[in-house]
């Protein structure tokens, strides 16, 4: 009876540790990105912030409040020739959320510069983001 039991947990265990990171990074390829709550903005970027890691965030002038906006990592950005600078009048599609931080953000799936009508697509149709797997 002993032996069943430990063996039975020790089969969980092993199913457990090879398992969730596959679930975990299926969902990760989704999290954070909502089609439900997608919305449309139009506003002018005011600051670009690199961070070490993660995505660089655009500080957008939303309706005359800041928006801090999600875009992709700074090595994709580079690889792919984008850049972003203050002063740009750009639409973009996206994702809304409120931070643990209390602020919204917007996770951007699509930008569009209204100058010259570039369109830069950050996630792909199902959503999930242009550099997962390109490492």
């Amino acid at each position: 009876m002993k032996k069943t039991l430990i063996y039975s947990i020790t089969f969980i265990s092993l199913l457990l540790f090879f398992f969730i990171p596959v679930i975990a990074k299926a969902v990760d390829d989704f999290e954070g990105y909502d089609e439900n709550t997608e919305i449309i903005i139009k506003g002018s970027v005011n600051e670009v912030v690199l961070t070490r890691r993660g995505p660089v965030i655009l500080i957008v002038d939303y309706k005359n409040k800041p928006l801090r906006v999600l875009t992709a990592p700074r090595w994709y950005l580079i690889r792919n020739n984008i850049e972003f600078q203050g002063g740009a009048e750009v639409e973009i599609t996206g994702s809304k959320f409120y931070g643990k931080d209390g602020n919204f953000y917007l996770v951007a799936r699509k930008i569009k510069f209204l100058k010259d009508n570039r369109v830069i697509e950050l996630r792909d149709t199902f959503c999930r983001p242009m550099w997962k797997g390109m490492r």
